[in-house]
């Protein structure tokens, strides 16, 4: 790990602040429900890594504009954000939300925070009402039916945006490479972890020409997981992120 992202202001905070997240759950309390349960500090060594590529730091990014948080979750990233002085807008949608974004709302009370939640099905023909400088589609788009729909709409509302999703470079058999094709596999109901909500895996050509087509420059990008990666298995896992800027706002 590169002691520059490691020991970033960035990454430093974040994991200062997952203390105090975990600590609010604890205080919040399970009633009836469970917490989402990946670590979505662990995004941060990324967006870290992306800023220090493009040569541009968050603040930058964010400008006087709200922040969006789109797949928040349980919101761990929004109170973050929150707590470094931004506007946090956080959105998810109850219907898909592992439980019903009861978590997102008990640690708002915890926490005393300001973000603003809203339900909204990204997977229809979503609309935002505000204009934000930063968007945040983790972990996101594979879970939806309109990827495409969503990448555009978005790219009208948020002049910068960090994307990440899973990725795959060759077929489930492994007999067929895909990373050098710009394509998507989709999913069977219960082939990625038993997830119905599990749709489209792009190849990361096909994650970069969607990212284009959609109306977004792409500013950088980088990858975790497993490099000889498939759609399916979870031992070969891929995930790229990217940062990119919206050509409907942002000028070349």
């Amino acid at each position: 790990m590169d002691p520059l992202i490691r020991f970033s202001p960035l990454v430093r905070k974040g994991l200062r602040f997952r203390r105090r997240f975990e600590d609010a759950k604890k205080l919040a309390g399970a009633r009836g429900f469970a917490w989402y349960p990946y670590d979505c500090f662990s995004n941060l060594f990324l967006l870290q890594r992306l800023c220090r590529s493009a040569g541009c730091d968050l603040e930058s990014l964010v400008g006087d504009a709200p922040m969006l948080d789109i797949g928040a979750a349980d919101g761990a990233l929004s109170f973050y954000f929150e707590s470094l002085g931004f506007r946090v807008h956080a959105v998810d949608h109850a219907g898909s939300n592992m439980n019903g974004m009861q978590g997102i709302r008990a640690i708002q009370r915890q926490l005393g925070s300001n973000v603003e939640i809203t339900d909204v099905d990204i997977d229809s023909q979503f609309r935002l009402g505000a204009q934000y400088g930063l968007a945040l589609f983790l972990g996101t788009l594979y879970h939806l039916k309109n990827p495409f729909y969503a990448l555009e709409t978005l790219a009208h509302h948020a002049r910068f945006c960090f994307v990440s999703t899973r990725v795959a470079r060759r077929s489930p058999d492994g007999a067929e490479r895909l990373d050098q094709m710009p394509v998507a596999y989709l999913l069977g109901e219960s082939q990625c972890n038993a997830d119905s909500t599990n749709y489209w895996i792009f190849s990361p050509p096909g994650l970069t020409l969607l990212l284009e087509r959609a109306g977004w420059t792409i500013r950088g990008v980088a990858s975790t997981g497993n490099p000889d990666s498939d759609p399916a298995s979870p031992d070969h896992d891929e995930r790229m992120f990217a940062l990119v800027s919206s050509r409907y706002l942002v000028s070349r």
